[in-house]
């Protein structure tokens, strides 16, 4: 599926653990080098309930692979156990191992899930933070998550994207609905079963609304749903195309691409009163709107000087400027940092599609992928790391991730059939 978003405007408009494990951050500018942390098996409450010990297990599993996800830990795994009441006799044991950082932990799952965790500064023995979590026993990974968020933000000073999740579109069903997972693969559900086309979801900034666009009612149609209730409500309905471009960051507007039986333009919908201004006026096609970090431009990709390009919209002189010039462009998505803008494109009319990033000036473009497959849809993990995209290199479209720049692209999960147009969570 070669530009799906660009390719409907232009529809529209024509009618297991190791003793120890190291990913070197070598190479990635800007990196700090890796903590080493020594992370000893978490411990059952209750040594008599087997559930306790079964769950400590799980939670020390999902922990360990967040933190080794984040490319910001060296962990040591082969040492002395935490047994509750040995912390000061073990913590001499892991420093002689060249640990830099302790964590211990103790699960509970009477009633209630509870965690209890420790990390330790092994050169101070200070003990860095204390942190006590209780929680529906249902959701024993969302509890992982958020112990590996707090040590990342602890020992790295940035946000951890442990608790992140990415929706995405997927016909397994026999039809396009849209699916959510972790952000790891994990814990992957359906949600919505119209039983016809919907796609190209885009998360709220707060994560608890979903915008897509859905065929279940005949147009392409743009709907939010509350992912806390399941409830769904339209947003446009115009006919012709009614595509999510993104949400401001502030969450009150939404860029949308509409066609309105013409040509797609961008326009700009205001949440609290829904009012809708129009931001393009191009003959051609105009699609694929999302916003810089500060809201003060939008990305798109138009054909209004020939085959599809990444151009930017200024918001406040409304003046556009093309970005690229290569053989087709689309799905832009700015980065996090605001320094890159990440997208889809062919440099040559034969090429398969792959990914790029072009920097804000123009004058920097750099390919992240080589024709394995078709690499399409790029979307940025919130801390501006890592990107998601869909690759065909394995026979059919499926769900990748790699860094920023390129390296170490890994399937994210193994989901049937095809899977299309990404979204990161913050």
């Amino acid at each position: 599926m070669i530009a799906l978003g660009l390719s409907l405007a232009l529809a529209a408009w024509g009618a297991a653990a190791a003793p120890e494990v190291h990913i070197s951050l070598a190479g990635r500018t800007g990196e700090a080098r890796a903590i080493a942390l020594a992370l000893p098996p978490f411990i059952a409450e209750d040594h008599q309930r087997g559930a306790d010990a079964l769950l400590a297990k799980q939670l020390r599993d999902v922990v360990r692979d967040d933190l080794l996800f984040s490319r910001s830990f060296s962990l040591l795994e082969d040492g002395p156990h935490f047994d509750g009441a040995n912390l000061k006799d073990i913590v001499p044991q892991w420093k002689a191992r060249l640990a830099g950082c302790l964590l211990v932990a103790k699960v509970g799952a009477a009633g209630k899930l509870s965690l209890s965790a420790q990390l330790v500064d092994l050169g101070s023995g200070e003990i860095l933070f204390e942190r006590y979590y209780r929680q529906e026993a249902a959701f024993p990974r969302s509890l992982a998550h958020r112990l590996a968020d707090d040590l990342v933000l602890t020992l790295t000073g940035k946000n951890g994207i442990a608790h992140t999740l990415i929706a995405f579109a997927n016909d397994s069903t026999g039809h396009k609905e849209i699916s959510v997972m972790d952000y790891d693969g994990a814990n992957r559900r359906q949600l919505t079963a119209y039983g016809s086309i919907s796609l190209l979801p885009r998360f709220s900034p707060d994560r608890k609304a979903l915008a897509f666009t859905s065929y279940k009612n005949g147009n392409p149609d743009l709907f939010r749903m509350d992912l806390m209730t399941g409830k769904v409500e339209p947003l446009s309905t115009d006919q012709g195309l009614n595509i999510a471009g993104g949400f401001s960051p502030d969450g009150t507007q939404l860029l949308m691409t509409l066609s309105r039986e013409r040509s797609p333009n961008l326009y700009l919908k205001n949440l609290s009163d829904s009012s809708v201004t129009r931001l393009t006026q191009h003959f051609g096609a105009d699609s694929s709107p999302t916003f810089s970090p500060d809201a003060a431009q939008v990305a798109f990709v138009s054909d209004r000087s020939g085959n599809p390009q990444i151009h930017i919209l200024d918001m406040t002189t409304q003046r556009v400027k093309r970005l690229t010039n290569l053989n087709w462009c689309d799905s832009p998505a700015w980065s996090p940092t605001g320094e890159w803008i990440a997208f889809a494109g062919r440099a040559h009319n034969k090429d398969k599609m792959d990914i790029f990033l072009v920097d804000i000036t123009g004058n920097q473009i750099r390919q992240l992928t080589h024709g394995e497959g078709a690499n399409e849809n790029p979307n940025w993990s919130p801390d501006g790391r890592f990107l998601a995209f869909t690759s065909t290199r394995a026979g059919h479209s499926e769900l990748f991730v790699m860094d920023a720049d390129g390296s170490a692209p890994h399937r994210l999960a193994d989901i049937p059939s095809n899977t299309s147009t990404p979204t990161w969570s913050d």
